[in-house]
């Protein structure tokens, strides 16, 4: 047979046609039925013969001698809509062309082309290379013989060509390979670049600086759920325009290295944008990660795929809003004075009844504010016996003041108080200094005026019901804090005569009452008589010593209340179980000592007082001359009607109350404090915290009245303001953990890999089709002459070697034709494949191999047919 370039090129171009229905001879001939007016799909069968004779045969315009076995395959071409059955004659028969059985199957359509035997008898192994190469090219399979060598030109002249047209062999493109700066693919990709740089730059500039959104997020402005949506929306077009341009950019890269003519692609490579736009197939395909991670691309490749899939995450973590706490601010915070601190009038005003003012004008006020003492004191006393209980029931008693239980107390039914132990006095030294037991503490309470300042508007602080009930704040004030200080000492009977009216030389043996006492006496001091304890309690011409009815019984005491506006302090008398008597002076003030810590959240609050020495925000060190100990007098007043609500004077009648036996239980038997219970001065000043609550409410957040000295109440409040640190929780960009700082690398690399994405394509201007797109590579694969490198990914899809083959994009700009080649035959012989495609020459890829190739392919194919 001829194997010049016009054999080789006339099958190709011609179109395709229908054939009747034939069958095979000795001298069998195709009978092929007039060429259809439309072109068919010709549908091929597989035929078995056996030739006697050598014979040449021609695949696709190459010539190779035939053994004397005749290997080949025989293909019949049936009409599509007819599809005439074909048969079988024996081979050498003369006999004409009979009528085929409906029966045969070996004419079947879906009948699929078999697969190699390994070996074949007598065959040398380029005999077999030849014979797989061939297979591969198109031709048939070399383990079915041909009939005769006319089988094999028909299949060429009746197949249609590569194109699928049957007119050339070439693909005239329609489109330019290369598109302008001003194509719309190009202002498209541009743009997505353009916006994702610009995003994740300010996405990772949020993360940086971690705007706090106190007036942007929360009531009555835009709501957490709201701006979270947000949020993830815009980080979810981020990741995805950065996607859309780093693929883009693979594309440019993978396809201008690839129509180069020193660089190629691999498949492995190839595979890459899919590692980005879908990060499963890194696992799910790791053959080709294998071979592709090994390159600097395919490791930028890999960690762009990796930060795509967390940038969601980071996005999440640094730079959607969540409630943080934020930095200790310094500022000056303004709160409302109404009155002056202890006004008695103003805190009955304030106590709510529902008996008007006017049915009761007298003692209406006076019984709401005793039943409001009764309430708070109990319930903090109660609280402060309970923590003692649970001290005692773990073994945690101590003698030192600093480690036993703190004052507590309660404000606004939601918000818990703490104390502090002040200005602490050794109990044993004490004692001996003044030869009898002496007890002497002095405890300090918050400003409780530091509460409304906090929920003023003018300060400015998102409150918790603002933020959905999630939300606190922490607030530390340099403000004075109310004290109480009970001094108690052990007293006899011939200490206490110029102070019992029993024991008065005038004494009419008219035993005083709750009812008469003391209106119906003449308590005048026209002379005080002085004492054993003038100097203990600072009784003096100024400060005269107080006046009780009589001794109490034990378990009893006896309140003073029989002198009014002058003392510093209210009295309390108290009848041991052992018959001793304890006179106790409680007395308060404001302190510069100590600062006031509020803490605010959804559930409640706590007010504290910091009272350490070191303190920076102590009021003392704000106003360096505010005094310490200056008793204040208005107090009096205030506490007159709680020891009244307290039945501290029930002692009179001998009423036995409740309170005031537990109170003389507490009286210390030693000169040193019992660990295991709290003294009768801690318990009387815990029971009158609830007292320096009510007395600090809307009064001067400074230690002295700064207004009008003849009034102590104001028509209008006004503002005063003092100095305070707060700290806040509100919505705020930045991590909630420490250890999510890590994702500040992926926002970091997410702006690197976008600002070099748009500085590549502001530079390239112009983009090349992208061959690495499923649609374009399809295409272009259809287009392209077979390659032996592939042998054996037909069916399961490439194996290892495959994805390291090389590939080169040709161009053919006479023709506008581009298809792609293995690269290492382009290196061999490009000018063979480019002339095999023009229809010059007919050299085949297993001829261009140098002998040391040719060998090496030959071991290796024996080794894998052997195991």
């Amino acid at each position: 047979m001829d194997s010049s370039p016009e054999k080789f090129e006339t099958p190709l171009r011609q179109q395709s046609s229908s054939l009747s229905d034939h069958s095979i001879g000795s001298n069998s001939t195709f009978v092929a039925s007039p060429v259809s007016s439309s072109i068919r799909r010709p549908v091929y069968h597989r035929v078995p013969s056996v030739v006697e004779e050598d014979v040449v045969s021609s695949v696709d315009g190459f010539s190779h001698p035939s053994r004397k076995h005749g290997h080949g395959l025989g293909i019949a071409n049936i009409d599509v809509q007819k599809r005439s059955p074909t048969t079988r004659v024996p081979v050498g028969s003369k006999a004409s062309p009979s009528t085929p059985s409906s029966a045969d199957t070996l004419l079947s359509p879906d009948f699929a082309k078999p697969a190699f035997r390994s070996h074949r008898k007598g065959e040398s192994g380029d005999e077999r290379e030849e014979r797989e190469y061939l297979y591969e090219l198109g031709g048939s399979n070399p383990d079915q013989p041909f009939t005769t060598t006319s089988d094999r030109e028909r299949l060429h002249q009746q197949s249609p060509s590569a194109l699928g047209n049957g007119r050339d062999l070439m693909c005239k493109s329609t489109k330019p390979l290369a598109t302008g700066r001003s194509s719309w693919l190009s202002i498209s990709i541009l743009t997505l670049s353009i916006y994702s740089t610009f995003f994740s730059g300010f996405w990772l500039f949020i993360a940086i600086i971690k705007p706090r959104y106190s007036h942007m997020i929360g009531v009555p402005h835009m709501t957490v759920q709201t701006a979270s949506v947000l949020y993830a929306a815009f980080a979810k077009t981020i990741e995805l325009s950065f996607v859309t341009v780093f693929v883009a950019l693979i594309g440019q890269i993978l396809s201008k290295r690839a129509l180069g003519e020193r660089k190629s692609m691999t498949i492995a490579e190839m595979s890459m944008r899919s590692w980005v736009l879908q990060p499963g197939t890194i696992i799910a395909h790791w053959e080709s990660v294998r071979d592709a991670a090994a390159t600097w691309l395919g490791v930028i490749v890999l960690i762009a795929a990796l930060m795509a899939m967390l940038y969601t995450t980071a996005s999440d973590a640094l730079v959607a809003p969540k409630l943080k706490f934020g930095k200790v601010e310094d500022l000056v915070m303004y709160g409302k004075v109404a009155t002056s601190f202890a006004n008695t009038y103003t805190i009955m005003n304030r106590c709510t009844t529902p008996i008007p003012t006017k049915d009761d004008p007298v003692s209406g006020g006076q019984t709401c504010i005793e039943i409001e003492h009764s309430g708070e004191a109990y319930h903090n006393y109660m609280q402060y016996l309970g923590s003692w209980g649970e001290n005692i029931g773990v073994g945690n008693g101590s003698t030192d003041m600093a480690e036993r239980p703190a004052p507590v107390g309660m404000l606004y039914d939601n918000t818990t108080v703490k104390g502090s132990w002040i200005q602490v006095s050794n109990m044993t030294e004490l004692s001996k200094q003044w030869n009898r037991t002496v007890n002497n503490v002095t405890m300090a309470m918050p400003h409780s005026g530091i509460v409304k300042a906090a929920r003023d508007p003018r300060n400015d602080i998102k409150q918790p019901q603002d933020l959905s009930g999630l939300g606190e704040y922490h607030i530390e004030a340099s403000i004075p804090s109310p004290v109480v200080n009970v001094l108690c000492a052990e007293l006899t009977e011939r200490d206490l005569a110029p102070m019992v009216y029993t024991q008065w030389p005038d004494y009419n043996d008219t035993m005083p009452n709750s009812l008469t006492w003391p209106n119906d006496f003449n308590l005048t001091l026209d002379s005080p008589v002085k004492t054993d304890v003038d100097d203990l309690f600072g009784f003096s011409s100024n400060q005269v010593y107080p006046i009780f009815p009589k001794f109490p019984l034990p378990y009893n005491t006896v309140f003073n209340n029989t002198i009014g506006w002058g003392p510093e302090a209210v009295y309390l008398l108290a009848t041991s179980p052992v018959g001793s008597y304890t006179l106790c002076s409680i007395r308060a003030a404001l302190s510069p000592d100590c600062s006031t810590e509020y803490h605010s959240s959804g559930s409640g609050g706590s007010l504290n007082t910091n009272c350490d020495s070191n303190n920076r925000l102590a009021y003392g060190k704000s106003n360096p001359k505010a005094p310490n100990g200056m008793w204040d007098r208005d107090w009096v007043n205030v506490a007159s009607k709680w020891g009244s609500a307290l039945s501290l004077n029930a002692g009179i009648t001998d009423g036995k109350a409740s309170n005031a036996r537990l109170l003389t239980q507490l009286i210390p038997t030693e000169n040193k404090l019992e660990m295991s219970l709290p003294s009768i001065s801690e318990a009387l000043a815990v029971l009158a915290g609830c007292t320096l609550l009510l007395s600090s409410l809307d009064s001067p957040f400074i230690h002295y009245w700064n207004y009008s000295p003849t009034v102590n109440t104001l028509a209008e409040p006004q503002y005063q303001g003092f100095k305070a640190t707060v700290r806040t929780m509100t919505y705020q960009s930045g991590g909630s953990q420490q250890w999510q700082s890590i994702f500040y690398i992926v926002l970091v690399l997410v702006f690197i890999a976008n600002l070099c994405c748009l500085i590549y394509f502001l530079v390239s201007g112009s983009l090349v089709t992208d061959f690495v797109e499923p649609q374009n590579l399809f295409c272009l694969s259809l287009l392209s002459p077979p390659s032996h490198a592939l042998e054996g990914a037909c069916a399961g899809g490439p194996a290892r070697e495959h994805f390291s083959t090389r590939w080169n994009i040709k161009l053919d700009r006479t023709r506008d034709h581009v298809w792609i080649e293995n690269n290492e035959a382009h290196n061999r012989g490009a000018r063979h494949y480019r002339n095999n495609w023009s229809g010059t020459t007919q050299q085949t890829e297993f001829e261009m191999q140098s002998p040391v190739t040719r060998m090496y392919s030959r071991i290796r194919k024996k080794r894998s047919s052997l195991l």
